[in-house]
């Protein structure tokens, strides 16, 4: 077991099969990727991965490990908040447990407690995880070191306020919701549009834009199409005059023609009373942010 390993070790509950992996005094590192788009502030854990503290725009803080090799078996691990050794006689705060998957990013834990991980590291204390061994009866301990953590905090802090109101996934097809017989943006919608031209601001990967208008089926066809396309304009306008290039703007409308409801129910018609806005953006570009989401699904 290499030096690491070994002051490590130092963390594990009394027992003679206890594999334990962290840092300590001398070895501990955070680092932290920052850009309106996500935080990551995460604590490289050698021979086994990184603790990652993540907050994408328009989510909010979780916690993952990104392993390079796990070790824990699948089934539930036990997050404990513990004392470093130089701490001993702190006591041992048990947060419950947290499945373990046998995938890149075997763990997520989700904002409550993610957040509570976070103050305790503040308190110089050591968030942990427990598990099983996927290859015996050995007990796999992860610990998380406070060493320099409040030095970094500030710069996760400033990365924080800097992200965007949203991110793609929550804008790439926008409904915005209309009264009966209207076409004035309600409150509502102008702040969802607001969010999106600060998000259009940013992406410079946006390569077009598709406003559709749509109705439900109270009034005549005529009526209803074009009601429909005063929607869409009102929705385009609003777009231009806030700054959008109206080149990258294809504005449609289709009337009553494509209802996604009920016509029959006053809750249908809600529904169909709408304009879509969707987006083109560039899947290809090696220096797409966005890239560097992490893919909890990956092997």
């Amino acid at each position: 077991m290499g030096a690491t390993a070994m002051v490590a070790l130092a963390f594990a509950q009394p027992s003679a099969q206890a594999v334990t992996f962290g840092t300590g005094l001398t070895d501990t590192e955070w680092r932290i990727e920052a850009n309106p788009y996500y935080c990551r502030f995460y604590q490289p854990l050698p021979q086994y991965g990184s603790a990652v503290f993540f907050h994408e725009a328009g989510e909010t803080l979780e916690f993952y490990l990104q392993s390079t090799r796990n070790l824990m078996a699948v089934g539930q691990a036990a997050i404990t908040i513990q004392a470093p050794p130089w701490r001993s006689s702190a006591l041992t705060t048990e947060l419950g447990y947290v499945r373990v998957k046998d995938l890149a990013i075997p763990i997520r834990i989700e904002t409550a407690r993610a957040g509570r991980m976070m103050d305790e590291l503040g308190r110089g204390m050591s968030p942990s995880l427990t598990r099983r061994s996927k290859y015996g009866d050995d007990t796999i301990s992860l610990h998380i070191s406070p060493v320099n953590f409040k030095q970094y905090y500030s710069d996760y802090l400033n990365c924080q306020t800097g992200l965007l109101p949203v991110n793609y996934r929550q804008i790439e097809r926008t409904t915005l919701s209309f009264d009966a017989g209207g076409d004035q943006l309600s409150t509502r919608v102008r702040s969802q549009l607001d969010d999106i031209v600060t998000y259009l601001r940013e992406d410079s990967l946006i390569t077009a834009i598709y406003i559709d208008g749509h109705s439900d089926s109270a009034g005549n066809r005529y009526n209803n199409r074009r009601l429909s396309e005063q929607r869409a304009y009102r929705v385009t306008d609003y777009l231009v005059n806030a700054g959008v290039d109206a080149g990258m703007i294809l504005t449609r409308y289709h009337g009553d023609r494509y209802p996604i409801a009920t016509n029959e129910t006053a809750a249908g018609r809600a529904k169909n009373r709408r304009v879509t806005v969707q987006f083109d953006r560039i899947e290809d570009d090696p220096n797409d942010p966005l890239l560097g989401l992490p893919d909890f699904e990956a092997p």
